[in-house]
């Protein structure tokens, strides 16, 4: 019986190869190839190309699409391949080429309007939780998989694969822990009812109440969403909790700054809160974000749901700057001063000085990173020359192992292992790590121990998972609370 399936599935690859599914996981994964290799989409692309209903509001229909091909890391990229050579590639090779493109475009653009729209009535109906992931949503390439999985289900009508297609989409939440996963319950639905409209063999025409009972359920659904953007959600502004005020939205600047210590001038990412072009007298604390290795500044702006923290419960307004860590001269740097070549002096003194200039800073320092960007976190404030109020370690290591210390125990590992040097630290650090992150949870725990001898506050908290993503979101969300409290007077 078995032997019989796989025949006449290979059979039915030989006659329909599943081209649009292997196009579509071509162009995903030369997206995130690009991406680890330092290239550069076009302006910001992976911050704007992220859906949101913030998006679409202000006209950027565009991220409907874009935040489609746009995955986080190495693990999302081969697990959505995967599923999407199983599902879609399985129902192109039944249902033709013309079908599929038909479903992933309809399911690229009615997974995240799904979830908008239920989101938009539970925050109608005045649930602050669905107001805080009405910011961002970052929907990706799971809404054709779920889709594809419901247009199979539908064509088979055997209640045993259906379970199982249903259990597959319910395993994302377990593996991923992302609120996308629960659009996959959403647009399942959607993927059924296609699958029944279309049907399985491809036919020279459409049925035309197949044609209308698909265009029909695609209206409704977009005007359910964009009525819960534009009536629901108020329209790219934010309200002073108190006063009820309408506040100017919170900006991102892509730019550069000079830095005399290297010559020349570093890209650099300014997030400015919610109020900055309102409110002209204010003036806001400032969190540096510094990110891994391989990362860029706009990966920073789009892990630590910049946007989103400017309005989340318990965060007061701050300013975000995401400095580039890369470098082609001297790569590895890990944000470190070196033998001719002072990156730590690049992203402190030389970052902070243009920045107090050109922003209204109010003096408040704190520097919050992410595996090597954690290393720099905890670092910075050894090297630099103002005073800095709090540090948030993510991940990080801080025993001064690093690449661009060769010698072990030498006076140059010493110099940048933060451990040594707890008395340096300011008096407010949070620490983080991912439970089954062996390295960096063994490195954390000696870090914390200093600096509990050394007097320092600390906070420290641990997360499910290793060195992932996850992790640094959710203590991102934490290091912001922490460091910039809502009821911290700016």
């Amino acid at each position: 019986m078995v032997r019989r399936g796989l025949a006449v599935a290979f059979a039915g690859i030989r006659r329909r190869p599943p081209i649009i599914t292997l196009a579509l996981v071509v162009v995903i994964a030369s997206i995130w190839a690009r991406l680890e290799v330092g290239g550069q989409l076009p302006t910001l692309r992976f911050v704007d190309g992220a859906f949101s209903p913030r998006a679409v509001i202000d006209g950027r229909y565009s991220t409907l699409l874009t935040s489609t091909l746009l995955c986080r890391d190495i693990f999302m990229v081969i697990s959505i391949c995967v599923s999407l050579l199983v599902t879609m590639g399985t129902y192109e090779v039944v249902a033709g080429h013309v079908r599929a493109l038909c479903l992933a475009v309809f399911a690229a653009a009615a997974g995240p309007l799904s979830i908008l729209a239920g989101l938009g009535v539970l925050y109608g109906l005045g649930s602050h939780w669905a107001q805080g992931r009405l910011e961002t949503l970052d929907i990706g390439a799971s809404a054709i998989v779920a889709a594809s999985s419901g247009a199979l289900a539908a064509l088979a009508k055997y209640k045993p694969l259906t379970v199982g297609l249903v259990l597959f989409l319910l395993s994302g939440l377990a593996i991923h822990h992302q609120l996308a996963d629960w659009e996959h319950l959403l647009i399942f639905p959607w993927g059924y009812l296609a699958g029944r409209l279309f049907g399985a063999a491809p036919t020279r025409s459409y049925r035309p109440i197949r044609v209308a009972g698909y265009a029909g359920a695609w209206v409704a659904l977009l005007s359910l969403g964009l009525v819960a953007c534009t009536h629901v959600l108020p329209p790219t502004k934010v309200y002073h909790s108190s006063t009820g005020v309408a506040l100017s939205a919170p900006r991102i600047e892509q730019t550069s700054y000079p830095t005399p210590s290297t010559g020349g001038t570093r890209p650099v990412l300014v997030m400015l809160p919610a109020g900055y072009d309102s409110n002209t007298t204010q003036r806001y604390p400032v969190i540096e974000l510094l990110h891994g290795d391989p990362g860029s500044p706009a990966s920073m702006i789009t892990l630590a749901g910049l946007e989103s923290a400017q309005s989340a419960s318990g965060v007061a307004p701050f300013i975000g700057i995401a400095p580039d860590g890369n470098d082609s001269t001297k790569p590895f740097s890990w944000w470190a001063n070196i033998p001719g070549h002072a990156m730590g002096t690049a992203v402190t003194s030389d970052l902070r000085a243009w920045a107090v200039k050109g922003f209204r800073t109010n003096g408040e320092w704190s520097y919050a990173g992410l595996s090597s960007g954690g290393f720099a976190a905890a670092y910075l404030p050894l090297i630099s020359t103002q005073p800095v109020h709090a540090v948030c370690a993510l991940s990080g290591f801080y025993d001064g192992r690093i690449p661009v210390t060769n010698k072990r125990g030498s006076k140059a590992e010493d110099a940048v292992s933060a451990d040594l040097h707890a008395t340096d630290e300011p008096s407010l650090v949070f620490v983080a790590y991912g439970a089954s992150d062996a390295r960096t949870k063994a490195q954390s725990l000696r870090f914390v121990a200093a600096l509990h001898k050394a007097g320092k506050s600390v906070v420290v908290k641990t997360y499910p998972g290793a060195h992932v993503w996850s992790v640094w979101q959710a203590g991102f969300q934490q290091c912001f609370r922490l460091v910039s409290p809502s009821s911290h007077a700016s």
